[in-house]
């Protein structure tokens, strides 16, 4: 009866899973992603595999190496573990969930990794990209859906307009990105709970 009731419980999340029509978030501030990480890290995409969990849903694991970690206990690779994927002929797509590729650098703001659905904070809200910008010869820092990060101020994070050549403000540099982490770990803004 157990192994019944624990498929039905699986295939009613899968079901649940493939019909929404995207995640419902709490909005995170700055300070909020910094103090809700158990790790913070940036680092480089070098494998991705896809599998069933213990209840036999599809899962995604993406491993970093090349690790900068600024917050949280961390060895030399990070592997995260994203519901949804493809596994046993089973596929499970949840919009808004943040997607990787080989290759892919950022930074990451991990919390509830083996637990929660997304094991970012905010979902996309924990996850910067980070790319080389050509021009200024420096990696650079943008948001999930790539646009630029210009600058942290106070508990806010100032997003600009997607890159276009030639428009815009520029991104903010990656090192810069993260000293404004590592002045929020050294004197931290109250975060109210939510």
């Amino acid at each position: 009866m157990k192994a019944t009731t624990t498929v039905a419980s699986a295939a009613a999340l899968l079901l649940a899973a493939t019909t929404a029509h995207a995640m419902v978030v709490v909005q995170r501030d700055f300070s909020e992603l910094v103090a809700r990480a158990e790790q913070i890290v940036a680092g480089t995409v070098t494998d991705i595999k896809q599998e069933a969990d213990a209840s036999g849903a599809p899962t995604t694991l993406v491993t970093f190496s090349d690790l900068t970690v600024l917050k949280g206990d961390v060895g030399a690779t990070l592997t995260l573990r994203f519901y949804g994927g493809e596994s046993g002929g089973v596929a499970v797509h949840i919009p808004d969930m943040p997607t990787f590729t080989v290759g892919d650098r950022a930074v990451l703001f991990v919390a509830g990794n083996g637990r929660d659905v997304c094991p970012l904070v905010g979902v996309w809200q924990g996850r910067f990209n980070v790319r080389f910008d050509q021009e200024r010869h420096t990696d650079v820092v943008e948001t999930n859906d790539r646009a630029p990060v210009v600058a942290v101020a106070g508990r806010q994070i100032v997003r600009g307009q997607a890159a276009t050549e030639g428009t815009g403000a520029p991104a903010m540099p990656l090192g810069d990105f993260l000293d404004s982490i590592s002045g929020e770990l050294s004197h931290p803004t109250a975060v109210t709970p939510r």
